[in-house]
């Protein structure tokens, strides 16, 4: 399982990183990247594991923001990538590396671990909890973000959808469907291009319940302080469906 997930991420490296350009897409920039920011505070002079980091776009801000951030990624291109994209200026690195088993970083190495909308993506998102908990210090702070498992349309759940808006270029949402919410399975999605082509490959998502997540964090040995389902920060029509149902959950702990 853990091949055929980097497989997918070698392979559909350049298309993400074409996608993400940057900042992240409309989704990331008005809802969920906001909300991170909120929960994880001032960061400067903080040592921070960005765990998955794709192409790097937030290893790069919270390095811009004076924090001492370490991304990590299975996918030696995406890592590739985001060494091009990163100037010398900033105080970061990157290693290529499996977040279920950081075996290159020492115990108590960070004061924060952010996991961006990466567990969803994983089968060993136990293990990846734990490894958190071990390269924290004491008190050190946990946000991860997930696709709400109530309402994963990368899993059991769909939009019914209505005609294209001529404003937004978006088609309108008439209801959310959810079925077989408990049965936690893996699906395969293929994301769009910012052209609405498909990647190159299908890419994994798991599909977990909200209690489930929860407990592997506590499980873990890290006490819940905030969970967050962030709406968008402006008005903007575009975002009709997702200020009627959460599309993203965001969780902060701390390491107890």
């Amino acid at each position: 399982m853990a091949d055929r997930i980097s497989e997918q991420w070698e392979n559909n490296a350049q298309a993400f990183a074409d996608l993400v350009a940057d900042e992240g897409t409309p989704h990331h920039k008005m809802i969920l990247n906001p909300c991170v920011e909120n929960l994880l505070g001032d960061v400067k002079g903080k040592r921070v594991l960005d765990a998955g980091c794709g192409e790097g776009y937030l290893t790069r801000y919270y390095a811009s923001r004076g924090a001492d951030v370490t991304g990590v990624d299975i996918s030696k291109n995406l890592v590739e990538i985001a060494r091009d994209k990163s100037p010398e200026d900033l105080l970061l690195d990157y290693k290529v590396g499996d977040i279920c088993h950081l075996d290159s970083i020492a115990d108590e190495s960070f004061d924060i671990v952010l996991c961006n909308l990466v567990i969803l993506n994983v089968p060993c998102f136990k293990e990846a909890l734990s490894e958190f908990n071990r390269v924290l210090v004491p008190e050190g702070t946990l946000v991860i973000s997930i696709v709400h498992p109530a309402f994963n349309f990368y899993g059991p759940g769909a939009w019914e959808m209505g005609d294209k808006d001529p404003e937004t270029r978006r088609r309108k949402g008439l209801f959310f469907k959810m079925d077989n919410y408990f049965d936690e399975k893996d699906y395969q999605r293929f994301w769009k291009t910012r052209k609405g082509e498909n990647f190159p490959e299908e890419i994994t998502f798991f599909h977990r319940t909200l209690s489930t997540y929860m407990n592997a964090v506590l499980s873990a040995g890290f006490q819940v302080t905030k969970v967050e389902e962030p709406l968008p920060v402006d008005g903007d029509g575009f975002f009709e469906r997702e200020n009627r149902i959460p599309f993203f959950i965001v969780i902060k702990a701390t390491k107890n």
